[in-house]
């Protein structure tokens, strides 16, 4: 039989223009994230192989890797298969630039793994970079990562790829992925995120119309003249390119579709069973093979799309040469493909319909047996079930009825996922083990038990709280039942009450009162320390710092007199968590030093989420110091990788914070509307209150006074009456909404009503009420000193504060006449101040000008003169007016408004440039004479 396979694209001019460029500019330098996006059949792998042949054409070096269907999802799949091709082909990661990162590439790509890197540092974000420095240093001629199916991706994976999409921009590498945008997936939720955010590109593709069903028809059969018989016969396509092929394939092997000197005939005498669906292609090419290739075929459909193909021997009682006999046929008749084959053992079947259509017709007696002999075939060939192999061969016990054992090797698998710290497989795994134990007919309840505490630590990690309560509560009870190992239901109590400590403090009480009570009966130093790390935590998230400060440091001391090791560091690291964030209120350098000893615990006891947790701690203290958001990002992307929910959901919402603080307010908005959108779907009310204030603010920023009104009020409805949140929508975002319109009275009255709620919660990191609070007080003649004591009693003198902090200093420096120390004080405000958008220094010398002008310090007519300049540029005009108000009474020189639509330079503005004197000097550079 001729093959089918249609030798060009039909249809799809504009998505090759669209693929050229990519890659012409991939070749050029300019990389990205591509996706090809369409319902199953539609034609995604054949685009991505078009550019494959214009990347090869260009020289550029080709990866392909592809996602799998399967129960559990294996970490970084796509990624190992695709740089497995480079190092078949010799590659190795022995560049000097790359020595930092040998170790990472070894986690993902085996054969580069040595000895030694068993004891280096492999976070989630070092493999992403890892990659991404192997691509731009192995390959500086450019490179073609394709990523197929991946809507089967596992998160990890996803993770990896968003990683990619935001620095492939400066390195010759295109990325192609394709995934079905036609059901439900996470790569899908991650597609949708990704182009929403602009940082990837999209072509979605279509069915083909009937000319194109028809053009395709008369490339396939390498005629011009397709009979309409033929049209007839493709009718049930419904323009999938795919199914084109398949009804072709199979009406041309049973003889219905015959080429004689005549030209192609459809023969009425012959009848090719052809449904609506492939079904009907798969089986008619099936009954033409014979018993024989239907039975290995079987086999292989059983063991997944992409199968290894030493195992059917095993199953089919087959010798090599008979299988790979029986191979061979089924590959002529296009129900196999070996042309993306990652390695050598490998097969897979041409769509994964082809699997389907085959697994449908296997009676369940029949697939019961066969699972059976493929989880027997690949635990003989596989000792110990490394990688991929545990998830697969528990998706085949589960299918061939074996429960208890698919359950043990589920429990297995996310145990190695929770090691590394890839909690969303974990997490997933384990829910399928889960049920599965739940349907098993064994009395015996420690595979259940296993089972659900290993779930617990997943979800607690996580931070999937809502799940992890009702499997808290019957592990508990699972375990108080079966009445042994009083340590082991201490652990889970104290992880209970970690997870409920905000949630439900009651609660978390109670279960840590259960498990202070069994630590007495215990006896044990670590399991007591435990309890006190634990109660430490939630002390501090009820608002009691002295009793938090003090339990961790008890904790700590008893885990350090057991050496730091196993439970004693667990209990260390959380001590020290405990006691930075006590800190951060008092001292910022001993907050970093504590992060910074439990960021190296986490390192030496080799717990990704561990690292995770120490990341964001010292990413926070950047933040607060100097705006440095760095750490933060990257503590970002590993929790997004490791599915730590609730970390990553904070994560977003301080970089959001910080981003506000900054010039580019368009991210910082979407990035608190995409931090309220993860916090609402987690029900973690009080992240979707401030992401929601957060929005408010920035309209503030923009003087849309109605809309941060609003936008305000919709935050206090999510928690009416919490003291933070009224802290913060009063003291922030209603502030900054009046000084932006320069409405100063109006602001005063805001600030003060902001202070009432001060003292009603323990506000744990630094709030901007506080600068504003202190240099309206300052300005308008009420309590300053007071009001600066008590920002800095709140350990609020750092950052952004600090700044508004010195500002409001040197008014009461300047009025007690120490007029050098308040010019030196505003002079360190600036600095303070520089690393955020300048609109901040600016806005703070607008409100202390005044008190510049009368009492003789500073440089208030330069400063008023250049915050003019830049509040117009801005479109902040009324503060912009202000500033030259201020300026005229004061005999200073008033520069003019613009009237000009030209755009002044910053260096220009600060000379006191106008837009309409822009626009003459422009004309001027053009050559114009003054007529013209």
């Amino acid at each position: 039989m001729a093959p089918m396979l249609c030798p060009k694209l039909i249809d799809r001019g504009a998505e090759q223009k669209a693929l050229a460029a990519a890659v012409g500019n991939a070749s050029h330098g300019t990389g990205g994230l591509l996706f090809l996006a369409g319902e199953a059949g539609v034609g995604k792998s054949r685009l991505a192989r078009e550019a494959v042949s214009l990347a090869t054409e260009q020289g550029l070096c080709v990866l392909v890797g592809r996602a799998t269907e399967s129960m559990v999802r294996v970490p970084f799949r796509p990624i190992t298969e695709a740089l497995m091709k480079l190092a078949r082909s010799g590659v190795s990661p022995d560049s000097p630039q790359l020595a930092s990162y040998r170790a990472a590439l070894g986690s993902l790509a085996p054969v580069w793994r040595r000895p030694a890197d068993d004891e280096a540092e492999i976070s989630p974000v070092i493999q992403a970079e890892a990659l991404l420095r192997l691509l731009a240093v192995a390959m500086p001629q450019g490179a073609l990562l394709v990523i197929e199916d991946l809507h089967w991706a596992d998160p990890e994976t996803l993770a990896i790829i968003e990683y990619l999409a935001d620095n492939l921009a400066d390195i010759p590498v295109l990325c192609v992925a394709t995934l079905r945008d036609s059901e439900p997936s996470a790569g899908l939720d991650f597609y949708r995120s990704v182009t929403a955010r602009r940082i990837a590109t999209s072509l979605e593709l279509h069915r083909l119309p009937a000319s194109g069903v028809r053009q395709m028809a008369a490339a396939c059969l390498g005629t011009d003249d397709v009979p309409d018989e033929v049209t007839e016969l493709l009718a049930d396509s419904d323009g999938l390119p795919f199914a084109v092929e398949e009804i072709l394939a199979a009406a041309s092997s049973s003889g219905q579709l015959v080429n004689d000197a005549a030209g192609w005939q459809v023969r009425d005498q012959v009848t090719t069973r052809v449904p609506a669906s492939i079904l009907g292609s798969v089986r008619n090419r099936l009954a033409g093979l014979g018993p024989v290739v239907t039975d290995v075929l079987a086999c292989a459909a059983v063991l997944g799309r992409q199968f290894d193909w030493t195992l059917l021997p095993h199953m089919t009682r087959l010798t090599e040469p008979e299988v790979l006999a029986a191979l061979r046929q089924a590959q002529e008749v296009q129900l196999i493909d070996t042309a993306a084959a990652s390695e050598s053992s490998l097969l897979r079947f041409r769509h994964s319909l082809t699997r389907n259509a085959i697994l449908s017709d296997l009676l369940p007696p029949d697939l019961t047996r066969r699972s059976a002999r493929a989880a027997a075939a690949i635990e003989s060939a596989h000792p110990g079930l490394p990688g991929a192999w545990c998830e697969l061969a528990a998706e085949l016990h589960a299918a061939a009825g074996d429960q208890e054992r698919a359950a043990s090797l589920l429990l297995e698998a996310g145990r190695r996922a929770l090691r590394h710290g890839a909690l969303a497989s974990a997490a997933g795994a384990l829910r399928d083990a889960r049920k599965l134990a739940a349907a098993t007919a064994s009395d015996d309840p420690a595979l259940a038990i296993d089972i659900d505490e290993a779930l617990v630590i997943a979800l607690s990690l996580a931070g999937n709280h809502r799940e992890l309560a009702p499997v808290a509560e019957q592990l508990i009870a699972r375990l108080e039942s079966a009445g042994n190992n009083l340590r082991r239901q201490t652990r889970v109590l104290l992880l209970a009450a970690r997870a409920e400590s905000e949630l439900d403090p009651a609660a978390a009480a109670a279960h840590l009162s259960a498990a202070r009570a069994i630590a007495e009966r215990v006896r044990h130093p670590i399991t007591s320390s435990w309890v006190d790390a634990v109660a430490a935590r939630c002390a501090l998230d009820t608002g009691n710092v002295e009793g938090a400060d003090e339990l961790a440091h008890r904790a700590l001391a008893s885990a350090e007199a057991a050496g730091l090791r196993g439970s004693a560091a667990d209990v260390a690291f959380e001590a020290l968590q405990v006691i930075g964030r006590t800190e951060r209120l008092r001292d910022l350098a001993a907050a970093r030093q504590a992060f910074e000893r439990a960021y190296e615990i986490a390192t030496d006891e080799d717990f990704v989420v561990r690292r995770i947790t120490a990341l964001h701690d010292l990413g926070t203290i950047d933040t607060l110091i100097d705006g440095s958001t760095s750490r933060l990002s990257e503590a970002r992307v590993l929790a997004q990788r490791a599915g730590a929910v609730s970390t990553a959901i904070v994560i977003d919402l301080q970089l959001a914070i910080t981003w506000s603080l900054g010039t580019d307010l368009d991210r910082a908005l979407e990035a608190a509307r995409q931090c309220e959108l993860g916090a609402r779907r987690f029900r973690a009310q009080h992240s979707e209150a401030l992401a929601i204030n957060l929005q408010a603010f920035i309209a503030a920023i923009r003087a849309d006074r109605d809309e941060a009104e609003k936008t305000a009020e919709r935050a206090e409805r999510i928690l009416p009456g919490d003291p933070e949140v009224l802290f913060l929508t009063w003291g922030v975002t209603r502030v900054t909404a009046s000084l932006f319109r320069d409405d100063l009275s109006r602001a005063l009255q805001e600030s003060e009503t902001a202070m009432t709620y001060r003292g009603s919660a323990v506000l744990l990191s630094p709030r901007r009420a506080w600068g504003y609070y202190a240099i309206l007080q300052a300005v308008s003649g009420g309590d300053g000193r007071g009001a600066i004591e008590r920002a800095r009693g709140a350990g609020a003198a750092v950052g952004w504060n600090a700044g508004y902090l010195a500002y409001a200093e040197a008014v009461l420096e300047g009025r007690d006449g120490h007029r050098d120390r308040a010019a030196a004080l505003a002079q360190e405000g600036g600095v303070l101040l520089a690393p955020y958008a300048p609109w901040w220094n600016h806005l703070a010398r607008r409100l202390v000008a005044p008190a510049a002008f009368e009492d003789g310090w500073g440089r208030p007519a330069d400063w008023l003169r250049q915050a003019a300049a830049e509040f117009e540029a801005g479109g902040q005009l009324r503060l912009a007016s202000a500033c030259r108000a201020l300026l005229r009474r004061a005999g200073e020189r008033v520069p003019r408004s613009g009237r000009g639509s030209a755009q002044v330079p910053p260096q220009m503005r600060r000379l006191g440039i106008t837009s309409r004197e822009m626009d003459v000097f422009l004309l001027v550079a053009r050559g114009c004479s003054n007529a013209e």
